[in-house]
């Protein structure tokens, strides 16, 4: 987001959840001044957006936690929410961004957490139905449009296989990985052979950084790595072309598309 917003691009932030069902440190809540934990995390990814030259977006959903806990049964969450209600929402900011490139979560969720999964199922039926003019064209206010290119963002399995050394090597089981110990590394990642593009952003990682650290009640962007690794981690980032399919490896997620306005 950083590169792209440097370089001219418009780049918007669409987040479906108030992150309300995460962990955190009551402290931190307390010292914040925000009086829940969704407000706080709405603070944190204002200041992550406007580090990276971003326009948020968020929609009404509640955090649904990860899979198996109370919140997923919250009447507000997204796990909750009717599939065709939310990707309406989609729809709605599709036509109103009218973006040429969209990227989310792969199928997955990254690991598996319902919100993700559920987000990166609605995108893409989102995808297809933003420019058929049939499609909620009662409650729909904006024109129809079709962005060109669907992305993915993964982790190659390479990484997540190097990673899981380390943590092993540190007396850590990757196996139990996170906060809540509920999240099995070795069983994520893309195998490297799918991906199709491989941005190295090394010049923008400072600003990455910055944003990370705008999210105090995650973790700030603190990794479980000694710093050098953590660098050479954020340095890149890989996407799958999910939308239209068949395509190739390029070098940029704008590559060979048409000049837009």
């Amino acid at each position: 987001m950083a590169k792209y917003a440097r370089s001219g691009v418009e780049v918007h932030v669409c987040t479906v959840t108030d992150g309300a069902g995460g962990t955190y440190d009551p402290d931190l809540l307390k010292t914040s001044g925000a009086t829940t934990l969704a407000e706080l995390r709405r603070r944190e990814l204002e200041c992550a957006c406007r580090v990276l030259g971003a326009q948020l977006w968020m929609l009404h959903y509640r955090d649904s936690g990860m899979p198996g806990s109370p919140d997923n049964f919250h009447p507000a969450s997204l796990f909750q929410a009717p599939m065709d209600e939310v990707v309406a929402e989609m729809v709605r900011v599709i036509r109103k961004v009218r973006p040429h490139v969209v990227i989310t979560h792969e199928f997955s969720g990254g690991y598996n957490h319902p919100d993700h999964v559920k987000t990166s199922q609605a995108v893409y039926r989102a995808f297809q139905l933003a420019s058929d003019g049939t499609y909620c064209s009662s409650s729909q206010t904006y024109d129809v449009w079709q962005p060109a290119r669907l992305y993915h963002l993964v982790v190659p399995r390479s990484t997540i296989r190097w990673f899981a050394v380390l943590l092993w090597l540190r007396g850590k089981d990757p196996r139990r990985f996170g906060a809540n110990s509920d999240i099995d590394l070795t069983r994520l990642g893309v195998p490297d052979r799918q991906i199709h593009v491989r941005l190295q952003l090394d010049k923008y990682l400072e600003i990455k950084q910055q944003a990370s650290a705008c999210h105090h009640s995650q973790g700030g962007g603190t990794m479980h790595w000694p710093s050098f690794l953590g660098r050479r981690a954020m340095a890149s980032e890989h996407f799958i072309q999910v939308l239209p399919p068949g395509a190739r490896r390029h070098r940029d997620l704008f590559e060979g598309m048409e000049e837009v306005p």
